[in-house]
């Protein structure tokens, strides 16, 4: 059968289904590459990298705990997890609309009555931080869907900065952080474990930044072996998950032991 005589839906999934193994295939060869000890030397002989990361790192760390920290015992309990699971619930509600933004009216209907409740959610938590109203990133083509991490990462939606100027640098962190996560977790999630290309440079920039060790952030970043199940990969990664959300708990509560964390792993 031609692909043109299927129903519009299928074509829209099964041409989604293909740009996002394209994409997997593609970041899989460019992770290979770019891991070559050669590759990694002759970039730094360019200019390209710098051979001094870790250094780099530690400093913007240092300046973003140094700009955050003054302001951290004024604001409400659970701050941490609560605005890494507003950027989950961004994200993941982003990555699957996306995925549909070429379909009929009603089928981009169903989806998002489908994902109202974590929108809700969303919402809930930032009235609860005073960051005005948040909302999915909106994909009205495949160019903007393929350009969801860099459009997430410039803040095309504005929340980043209000989360910045009303909680702190770290928040804002911490946001992009459960952006690229929850991105991943819908990917994950609606392929039952078939796909899975975490962005490892957006989410080990932002973990770091945000002060969360190697330990918790690792997993997290780590694609799929080869030889690696669907259903293992689901297991995994739901579990780095709620091993980030203990950390965040953890946090919260040495910053502030009087008060219990009100939020819950995101998922």
């Amino acid at each position: 059968m031609r692909l043109s005589a299927l129903p519009v839906a299928i074509r829209v999934l099964l041409t989604t289904l293909a740009l996002a193994l394209a994409f997997v295939a593609l970041g899989r060869l460019q992770m290979a590459v770019f891991a070559m000890p050669a590759t990694e030397r002759l970039l730094q002989r360019w200019g390209w990298i710098s051979g001094n990361d870790e250094a780099r790192w530690q400093q913007q760390t240092a300046e973003v705990a140094e700009a955050s920290q003054p302001l951290l015992g004024t604001l409400p309990a659970g701050h941490r997890a609560g605005i890494l699971e507003l950027g989950f619930q961004i994200g993941y509600v982003s990555q699957w609309l996306g995925g549909y933004a070429l379909a009929p009216a009603e089928v981009r209907d169903r989806m998002r009555s489908q994902q109202a409740p974590r929108l809700a959610r969303a919402r809930e938590l930032a009235q609860r931080f005073g960051v005005g109203d948040v909302d999915a990133l909106p994909v009205t083509s495949l160019r903007e869907y393929a350009e969801l991490k860099t459009r997430h990462e410039d803040d095309a939606s504005g929340i980043a900065a209000r989360i910045e100027i009303r909680l702190s640098p770290l928040h804002r962190h911490l946001y992009l952080l459960g952006v690229h996560l929850g991105g991943e977790w819908s990917r994950v999630d609606s392929s039952h474990g078939e796909l899975s290309l975490p962005p490892a440079s957006a989410i080990r920039r932002h973990a770091v930044l945000a002060g969360i060790g190697a330990a918790v952030w690792q997993p997290l970043v780590q694609a799929p072996e080869p030889s690696e199940a669907p259903a293992a990969v689901l297991r995994r990664y739901g579990e780095a998950l709620a091993a980030l959300g203990t950390e965040m708990a953890r946090q919260d509560a040495a910053n502030d032991p009087e008060r219990a964390p009100t939020t819950a792993p995101p998922r």
